[in-house]
């Protein structure tokens, strides 16, 4: 039975495991204060975990945060009741991939789970071709927010545990684990730039993948940069409380609307796309030039977004206007 817990973590965390391309976080960016608030407990108290994985404090938990080159000798400082439920380093290896990080949680009172960082992958940017031409995003700190995301899946799981959020599908783990990272950016920052990073990476990379759709928080991360300011998330300083304002009113989308959606950034943005067809799923289309509007005018500047859209997308006049 202790097996158990492994086995349905694995099979429904491999489609919550995220890659990105990124770079170290610059820890002097952060505030003393934020940092004192979260820094890792020592448990286990033997010091040397440290120079080989970090124990990080969540809500009610423990979360062991591990290079992949140390995944060895970072389980070995666990508790047995929690390494008996990891996987061996090979298989570990195998699903990190080139992937920035991936999560494993465990069935314990004390830790909730083991976060691997892949520390290997120096590339600090993503890029999109868009009618011919390349547009290059860089990112800021991407290596700590994927670190938050994955911090957040436990968090998430653990109020689960508690009866504080209903059972929650693949794709509502993903966005909310984004809710986590963007409470954590407003405290740690003071500001919602890198929450806007965010969600244009997550855009880009169904723009590049239409395959990444299960990660694509965008939808409710513009709602969230909509509904609340920096000062509104910092007031929240349970991410329980936060959690319990913003989940009851954010964007849910269903798995047909979610199918439908997938088809239409297929034929927009897919590699079989030689033309465009303005109505092609045109009741879809709204919701999908809201969220693409933002980042598309990060890229290419609002004159070259703006025709781009309309190009595409029959809809895209009239959500322009009434944004504009």
């Amino acid at each position: 039975m202790k097996f158990l817990a492994l086995i349905i973590g694995l099979s429904f965390f491999s489609a919550i495991i995220v890659g990105v391309s990124h770079k170290q976080a610059n820890a002097s960016s952060l505030s003393r204060e934020s940092y004192n608030r979260f820094n890792p407990l020592s448990y286990p108290s033997d010091s040397s975990l440290y120079s080989i994985g970090q124990i990080h404090q969540l809500t009610d938990k423990q979360a062991l945060i591990c290079p992949i080159a140390h995944y060895v000798s970072c389980i070995k400082q666990l508790p047995a009741r929690v390494s008996a439920q990891l996987p061996l380093r090979q298989s570990v290896s195998q699903s990190l991939g080139l992937k920035t990080a991936m999560v494993m949680p465990v069935v314990d009172q004390v830790i909730a789970g083991i976060v691997v960082i892949n520390d290997k992958l120096p590339v600090v940017n993503q890029s999109v071709a868009l009618n011919g031409q390349a547009y290059q995003f860089n990112l800021e700190q991407q290596t700590q927010l994927t670190l938050w995301h994955e911090l957040g899946h436990l968090e998430n799981i653990s109020l689960q545990e508690s009866h504080s959020l209903q059972p929650l599908t693949p794709y509502q783990h993903e966005w909310l684990a984004d809710y986590y990272l963007a409470w954590r950016l407003a405290h740690e920052s003071g500001s919602v730039s890198l929450i806007w990073q965010q969600l244009h990476r997550r855009n880009i990379a169904v723009m590049n993948t239409t395959g990444n759709i299960g990660h694509w928080s965008s939808p409710q991360l513009l709602w969230l940069l909509n509904r609340y300011e920096v000062d509104d998330i910092i007031a929240f300083e349970q991410y329980a409380d936060f959690i319990a304002d913003a989940y009851p009113h954010a964007p849910q989308i269903n798995d047909t609307e979610m199918d439908e959606i997938s088809s239409l950034m297929q034929r927009t943005f897919g590699r079989g796309a030689v033309q465009a067809l303005p109505h092609y799923m045109f009741w879809q289309q709204q919701r999908l030039i809201e969220v693409l509007h933002p980042t598309l005018v990060h890229l290419m500047g609002a004159e070259l977004a703006n025709a781009w859209l309309i190009q595409q997308f029959s809809e895209a006049e009239k959500v322009i206007s009434t944004d504009e």
